[in-house]
């Protein structure tokens, strides 16, 4: 598949960063040092035992999914985001005498757009940071973090020097242009602020901070990504987690993972690259993720469908509401089902479906109007080994499309469509008939990570658009719902605001992780928790509804209460 790069060819310009290379997520099978040598060409970036990260120039027409196979070409996520303490526990858990837990001893990691580190929510009572480290991908200016040659890194030492410099800025000009990470931040970890009634879950807790570059250009053209959308790619993600790990080794501190991004490019049974690297990385003792399901119930963005036998088929209806430059829909169904897939415009042009032949691209034109639709079948996709069909949409003729669906070999029928998460698809495209169940955005599928949907505190109701269960294998997900509606969090400047949305529940269930994580190390003999251990602590904690049946696709197990793991063991 690679050819060798010369040196000529190599650019001023690091490939990881450069806009003519694209990125390739390499699963390798044997030992890494080997590789390494075949690949230096490629500026091989190892994220753990699994996957290398490789760079190509893009004249060597391996960026695509025909050219790399689905797991080998980046995927594009987006921020998941659009009285609660007390209701979670964690505020009795705070100020029980006897527990008094704050996440000290305790490393919370971030990946999202930055953070504001001057802010008194992320400094000591002595004005000293809490923040162990920063890498800042975006920004060149610095020295990159060991093995990891792009990006500045910033350390605690460093940070403590800028805050008492007068000039903070001038020597480390890390920034949080969105508010989003500063805010997901401090709902997890935020220091007290009496004066403004505020407090983060896990207020002693450290912190491990990547701000995450932006998508190439060559990813958000091939996807089809709208103008000016925030869009971070999977391989970035993959390495800083990679990195987050790395500095919890160095520190020897327990690290909860939040992640507090998502996308609907994916399987949706857990079975991505960045997934599979969460749950590597929990082969470390003492370290956890933490996941929201994102927000894409209500958004018309996911189709299930079944047919009744071979030969049987469907039109699943699409509605494009105004102009667009394009968009992608992924097909996926389960081995051994196979299915083939035609359109109608419009305007009433038909490409009748199209036997499924893998590993190859087929486009098709329509005479009276400027759509095209590219549609490439995997029979078998790596990852999964499930069907896939990626349909990319270009220049769609506004109105209703449909997409028919004929099962060629069957089982049970069943077959599942996605749209882009919201913000990575333009908001007036969606299916006339979506389901509102497997809404879950990936990371949250994989087993490995602790999974929370988002409920209100205040009046007990599921946020209207979080996302549901199950997996599409069937898994229980989410694990329990955590409040996530009207959280207060800081904002760059030293202002607040309030956050609503899966981000802000899987921020409030990392401190909370944090807490338990602390616990663990407090015993008289002290222990790492595993991630199941963890799990299994929430559940037993979870209040439950007696009107509801648990587990179910909204809530998951009950809404988290972590005092109410301790009460547990009391009543026990």
């Amino acid at each position: 598949m690679f050819k060798h790069i010369s040196a000529t060819q190599i650019p001023d310009v690091s490939p990881i960063l450069s806009e003519d290379y694209s990125d390739i997520i390499f699963r390798y099978q044997s030992s890494p040092e080997s590789l390494f040598d075949e690949l230096a060409s490629y500026a091989p970036q190892l994220v753990d035992i699994q996957y290398i990260i490789l760079h190509a120039p893009l004249s060597d027409r391996l960026a695509t999914v025909e050219e790399l196979g689905y797991s080998g070409v980046p995927k594009l996520f987006a921020p998941i985001d659009t009285v609660s303490l007390e209701a979670a526990g964690i505020l009795p858990a705070q100020i029980q005498p006897y527990l008094d837990l704050s996440g000290r001893g305790i490393l919370i990691g971030f990946l999202d757009s930055g953070i504001d580190y001057t802010l008194p929510a992320f400094r000591n009572i002595d004005g000293t940071t809490r923040i162990a480290r920063i890498w800042d991908q975006t920004d060149q200016s610095g020295t990159a973090p060991e093995g990891l040659p792009y990006g500045s890194e910033y350390t605690d030492d460093m940070l403590n020097q800028a805050l008492f410099s007068g000039d903070p800025l001038s020597l480390v000009p890390e920034r949080d242009e969105s508010g989003h990470g500063t805010s997901v931040a401090g709902i997890a970890c935020g220091s007290a602020d009496a004066g403004d009634d505020f407090i983060g879950a896990a207020p002693e807790a450290r912190i491990v901070f990547v701000r995450l570059k932006q998508a190439k250009q060559y990813l958000r053209d091939y996807f089809l990504i709208p103008q000016g959308a925030t869009v971070y790619q999977e391989t970035d993600l993959m390495l800083g987690v990679r990195y987050m790990v790395d500095v919890s080794r160095e520190l020897r501190m327990p690290l909860v993972i939040c992640i507090s991004v998502g996308t609907n490019q994916g399987s949706h049974t857990g079975a991505t690259p960045l997934e599979e690297v969460l749950t590597s990385a929990q082969f470390n003792t003492g370290v956890y993720a933490v996941a929201g399901t994102g927000n894409e119930t209500g958004m018309g963005h996911h189709f299930q469908g079944r047919l009744s036998r071979v030969d049987d088929f469907t039109e699943v209806e699409l509605l494009v509401n105004q102009e667009t430059r394009g968009f992608t829909v992924e097909f996926w169904a389960d081995a051994p089902e196979l299915y083939s897939i035609g359109f109608t415009s419009p305007l009433g042009e038909t490409i009748q479906p199209v036997q499924p032949r893998s590993g190859t691209t087929l486009e098709f034109n329509f005479l009276l109007e400027y759509s095209r639709i590219a549609l490439t079948y995997t029979i078998v996709e790596t990852l999964s080994g499930a069907q896939l069909a990626l349909i990319r949409f270009l220049n769609p003729t506004p109105g209703v499309w449909r997409i028919r669906v004929v099962n060629k070999t069957f089982v049970n029928g069943v077959f599942h469509l996605w749209l882009p998460v919201t913000d990575l698809v333009d908001p007036e495209i969606r299916f006339y008939a979506p389901n509102s169940d497997v809404t879950l955005v990936i990371p949250s599928c994989a087993a490995s990570v602790i999974t929370v949907s988002a409920y209100s505190a205040y009046n007990n109701s599921l946020f209207i658009h979080s996302g549901r269960g199950y997996t599409r294998n069937g898994m229980v997900k989410p694990n329990f719902a955590s409040p996530g509606v009207d959280l207060t969090a800081p904002l760059p400047g030293g202002r607040y605001t309030s956050l609503t949305g899966s981000c802000a529940a899987s921020a409030l269930t990392a401190g909370a992780v944090a807490l338990l994580a602390e616990a663990g190390l407090r015993q008289e003999q002290p222990r790492y928790f595993t991630t199941q251990e963890i799990v299994s602590l929430f559940l037993r904690g979870a209040e439950r509804n007696s009107s509801y049946i648990y587990p179910n696709p909204e809530w998951g197990y009950g809404t988290m209460n972590v005092y109410g793991i301790f009460e547990s063991f009391l009543r026990s």
